[in-house]
């Protein structure tokens, strides 16, 4: 028989708006208002400083006015705003799973409150992404406000390494019971986003717990996919690090925000197109009557 095609509904953007709008929220609060936060205070202080520099009659160059570059005020608002973009999408996929549980939660949930595995790890990497925000409020350090979102990225890091391991599940996970082997996170990531945010319900999940029993391919898929992503979190933490080190906060705190798209941007495309390589293979092969 033919491979079955895993994403069968065809959901129009309006059928659940809230969803629908999530990458512009997160894009707004993430980057946008951050940026415009930011730096119209920066540019106050700037101007508030030539001011006072030309006052007393110094080159604004060589003025011996030091230019303020942060405020933990400031910094607590844009930290709050980055906040507020991944808040909105777990509310949003929360309250869908609440709702509709008969329709999309995992296939062995037994309450509406159990929601999904992406959910609960989803709301434990924002706590982590404010402990810098705690810590460098406490102990004066700026630079470590700009490591909110490595942080959220390193905790997922870890949980991907985790699920690589060969090791049966201490508890339930999404449609598998306590017991059974874990699998690899981009797998539980997929499962759940698909069904919930995707509109593709449990039907989907169905169909895509069976192809991973039946298909290697599709198996090895996600192993591979999950070591690209573990790499990504390192190369990110990498290059995040070096641009709040190497360089002036003022300069730091935008290029921070634009290391994180970029990683974001760059890895999920190469993803994306792996898959269609992928699955173009696994069906070929399924074809040829190989699994």
């Amino acid at each position: 028989p033919p491979l079955e095609k895993l994403a069968q509904k065809r959901p129009r953007a309006t059928d659940h708006l809230s969803i629908t709008i999530g990458p512009a929220i997160i894009i707004l609060f993430d980057v946008v208002v951050p940026i415009i936060i930011y730096y119209s205070w920066y540019n106050a202080r700037v101007r508030q400083r030539s001011r006072e520099c030309r006052r007393q009659n110094q080159p604004i160059r060589t003025c011996s006015i030091p230019q303020i570059e942060y405020d933990d005020e400031i910094l607590g608002y844009a930290v709050i705003s980055f906040g507020f973009g991944e808040l909105y999408i777990l509310v949003v996929r929360v309250i869908r799973l609440l709702r509709y549980r008969e329709l999309c939660a995992p296939l062995l949930s037994r309450s509406k409150w159990e929601l999904d595995a992406t959910s609960w790890v989803y709301g434990v990497s924002m706590i982590c992404a404010l402990i810098p925000f705690v810590v460098g409020s406490t102990l004066e350090i700026p630079k470590l406000y700009l490591y909110s979102p490595g942080f959220l990225m390193a905790f997922l890091g870890c949980v991907m390494l985790i699920s690589i391991c060969p090791i049966t599940l201490p508890i339930g996970i999404n449609s598998h019971a306590r017991g059974s082997a874990m699998r690899p996170f981009i797998y539980y990531a997929a499962e759940d986003f698909i069904a919930v945010d995707g509109l593709q319900d449990r039907e989907f999940r169905v169909r895509y717990n069976t192809r991973y029993d039946n298909s290697k391919a599709f198996r090895r898929m996600f192993t591979y996919l999950t070591w690209w992503w573990i790499a990504g979190v390192v190369i990110y933490l990498g290059c995040l690090s070096a641009v709040i080190w190497k360089l002036h906060f003022h300069y730091a705190f935008g290029l921070s925000l634009g290391v994180l798209f970029a990683y974001l941007t760059i890895w999920a495309l190469a993803s994306y197109y792996f898959v269609m390589w992928s699955m173009h293979r696994e069906k070929m092969a399924w074809e040829r009557g190989i699994s």
